[in-house]
């Protein structure tokens, strides 16, 4: 079940020439920001759970509208905590969309600190690239920096992040630039629940220019 996003949750569009439009560089420039800014999600992870391996699956959706559509990308992350304070995370996937087959290749680090008996904060740091399409690839660097609170019986992370993405283009029917770089500053927002042996999150990422809402499921195995 955890498992199951990365086949159904996609409507993203990653062609530059998908649209009949006006401004088909400023499209590009639309598909290469919002790849980016999915890309960024980084996974959730309590860094007071005494478990060392979890995976998370769900999907981010736009908020808004690109070119007449809410884009929806799936995610797929694991992590590994070599140690209480340390972990190391991962997204290794692909899936079919359109006519296009995207892998998502990466990894990064995140480090738990905060005071003597509880580590409430988290620097993450990831870089992933986007492979396997048509029109273009890309890299994307993301820092971010969260505070864990516990009310009741969720858990939220709170905090604030920086992407910094570099694109190259492939020659094609299209007019984008050959390459693109930029950066996407963002307030992320989760909530997290238990149910069962599962932990359900939702979360935002919240830019002025494109807003991210993601949905989650969590699972700690061991």
């Amino acid at each position: 079940m955890v498992l199951l996003s990365p086949i159904f949750s996609q409507s993203a569009d990653f062609r530059f020439d998908s649209v009949a439009c006006q401004d088909c560089d400023g499209h590009a420039k639309s598909v290469v920001y919002s790849s980016s800014s999915w890309l960024s999600e980084t996974a959730a992870i309590d860094p007071n759970s005494k478990n060392r391996l979890m995976i998370q699956s769900g999907f981010s959706s736009t908020t808004r509208r690109i070119w007449s559509n809410y884009w929806t990308y799936p995610n797929l992350d694991f992590a590994i905590k070599t140690t209480n304070n340390l972990a190391i995370t991962g997204k290794i996937y692909g899936f079919s969309t359109e006519k296009e087959s995207p892998q998502v290749l990466g990894a990064g680090l995140q480090y738990f600190f905060g005071g003597k008996d509880t580590l409430d904060w988290v620097t993450s740091i990831q870089r992933i690239d986007l492979k396997g399409l048509n029109h273009f690839r890309l890299t994307s660097l993301t820092f971010d920096f969260r505070k864990w609170v516990d009310w009741k019986t969720f858990q939220f992370r709170i905090g604030a992040g920086s992407n910094f993405f570099k694109e190259q283009s492939y020659s094609g029917n299209h007019s984008a630039p050959s390459t693109m770089e930029g950066q996407i500053n963002y307030f992320g927002l989760d909530a997290l629940q238990n149910f069962s042996i599962y932990k359900v999150g939702l979360g935002m990422r919240i830019n002025p220019n494109l807003s991210f809402l993601t949905l989650f499921l969590q699972k700690e195995l061991f």
